[in-house]
């Protein structure tokens, strides 16, 4: 920076602290004046300083320039906290979704898995039931020819019987 940039603040660091302000060199009315002297002029023109002369402004500038150094590298330490926490928030957001979408898979696929399982116990319970009555068909005809074969044989029998003579009829 230059030079009537830090004369200038230190003229205002010394006004608000209250002390005897002595116009710096190169500083007049403005920031820029055409007469002032060049900082190697300056420099020739005062070779040492007053030591009377508090050194309070160059103290101050050390401690804003620390004070500015260090809350730069907090801020800096700040923004990197914050960046890792937007991607690690982001990383979440980004496992979350996924997740989420694998329930919705997952949950579509018990829904299918379920209507297919309620599918197949009807169809199993339709199968069971044609089943049944089907044996309940063929028990029923079954009992039908047996107690049609009994009435023949008893018909059978009795036709025999009939044939015979009298008195083998009654040993028979």
């Amino acid at each position: 920076m230059n030079a009537t940039f830090w004369a200038q603040l230190d003229a205002r660091i010394a006004r608000e602290r209250g002390e005897p302000t002595e116009p710096a060199p190169g500083v007049a009315d403005g920031p820029l004046v055409a007469d002032a002297p060049s900082p190697a002029a300056r420099s020739e023109a005062s070779p040492e300083p007053d030591p009377e002369t508090p050194s309070r402004p160059v103290a101050d500038w050390s401690q804003i320039l620390d004070t500015l150094s260090a809350a730069t590298v907090a801020k800096q330490a700040q923004d990197q906290r914050l960046h890792q926490q937007s991607t690690a928030c982001e990383t979440l957001a980004a496992d979350l979704e996924a997740a989420q979408q694998e329930i919705r898979t997952l949950r579509a696929l018990l829904e299918e898995a379920r209507a297919q399982a309620a599918r197949q116990v009807l169809e199993r319970e339709a199968e069971a039931d044609r089943r049944v009555r089907e044996a309940q068909a063929r028990a029923e005809a079954a009992t039908l020819r047996a107690a049609a074969a009994e009435d023949w044989l008893k018909r059978i029998e009795q036709a025999s019987r009939d044939l015979l003579p009298d008195g083998r009829h009654a040993a028979a």
